[in-house]
């Protein structure tokens, strides 16, 4: 077996990359590879690819392609301000409200989407964390606990029954990677596109942002070629999940996971 040395760099194109397929796709490399509209210089064209970088991701999510999602873990979450059985807690990216006031110290992650799963522990005490089952037809009046045990999300914020006991959660989420900017003395242009051999499918993205203003017939077939290749980008982490080892779960057990199933 060959020895295959360490490299440095992920195996990621560049925008630019990914622009030059597009611009080959809806004819605009004719006179250069550059371009003759669809230009890096053009401000339209960081626009539209951060656009097309948006939609990709969104289909790329509803698929439940992990690339697009992560996990952090919040620690000495407040306890409730109250003895009303009534009052919640919520955790958002403003603070943690709880129930009396908002608390700016601890947020959610500036990334977040949307909350998966989530799991909790007593702060400062570095134990395990237990699942949290998440409510999808409100949370319970009940006097309030040690834990919270439960959650719901609802106007972009995580609502909890309230604990009397500080508490680290631990959270998966949705979580969209960043539009592409200038940093630094690097061009957006020059920047990697953090999802591995997405060419094919962002390039299709890019050239149906290009079309649709245009009025161009070829619009919606990028768009299909688009889907077609985001299926095949999810398809090479679902090939791979497949082989791993499952053992059946006996009828009857019941789901901990948050409930959103063993998917996330």
């Amino acid at each position: 077996m060959p020895i295959i040395p360490p490299s440095a760099a992920a195996p990621y194109d560049t925008v630019n990359t990914i622009l030059n397929a597009a611009r080959v796709r809806v004819n605009d490399a004719i006179a250069s590879l550059g371009g003759d509209m669809l230009t890096n210089t053009q401000p339209f064209t960081q626009v539209m690819t951060n656009t097309a970088w948006r939609k990709m991701q969104n289909y790329l999510a509803n698929q439940g392609f992990t690339r697009v999602k992560s996990e952090a873990i919040i620690t000495g979450v407040p306890v409730v301000n109250g003895t009303d059985p009534a009052t919640q807690v919520s955790l958002s990216w403003l603070g943690f409200w709880d129930g009396n006031a908002l608390n700016t110290s601890v947020t959610l992650p500036a990334d977040l989407i949307m909350p998966l799963l989530l799991w909790e522990r007593a702060s400062g005490q570095n134990g395990s964390f237990t699942p949290m089952l998440m409510r999808l037809d409100g949370l319970p009046t009940w006097p309030h606990q040690g834990f919270d045990q439960l959650w719901e999300w609802r106007n972009d914020a995580i609502y909890m029954p309230g604990a009397t006991t500080v508490t680290d959660k631990r959270l998966r989420y949705l979580a969209y990677l960043q539009d592409f900017a200038d940093a630094g003395t690097v061009n957006w242009y020059d920047q990697p596109v953090p999802i591995a051999r997405c060419l094919d499918c962002f390039s299709n993205y890019i050239a149906a942002e290009f079309a649709i203003p245009r009025g161009d017939m070829d619009a919606q077939s990028y768009i299909a070629a688009a889907e077609a290749a985001a299926k095949k980008i999810f398809n090479r982490e679902a090939q791979a999940k497949q082989r791993v080892t499952a053992s059946r779960r006996p009828y009857g057990r019941r789901n901990y996971s948050g409930g959103l199933g063993m998917g996330y």
